[in-house]
C-alpha cells in the first residue's frame, strides 16, 4: 500500500508553490499544482488525490 500525503503540505514538483493535487504516472506520484499538472496528465497520469474545487479556469 502507498501512503499520499495531502496535497497542501507538499510543494509542485516543476514551480515549488504548494501543490493543489496528486498526480500517479506508472508506480510513481507527483505532487503538482494545476498549472503544471496538463503536462503530467498529457502523458498518462491519472489525479489520484487532492482538492478539485481548488481548479482555475
Amino acid at each position: 500500500m502507498r501512503l499520499i500525503r495531502s496535497p497542501a503540505r507538499e510543494r509542485c514538483y516543476e514551480c515549488g508553490e504548494r501543490a493543489d493535487i496528486v498526480v500517479a504516472r506508472g508506480h510513481r506520484l507527483r505532487y503538482s499544482c494545476w498549472d503544471d499538472a496538463s503536462a503530467l496528465l498529457e502523458q498518462g497520469g491519472k489525479i489520484v488525490a487532492g482538492d478539485l474545487t481548488t481548479r482555475r479556469r
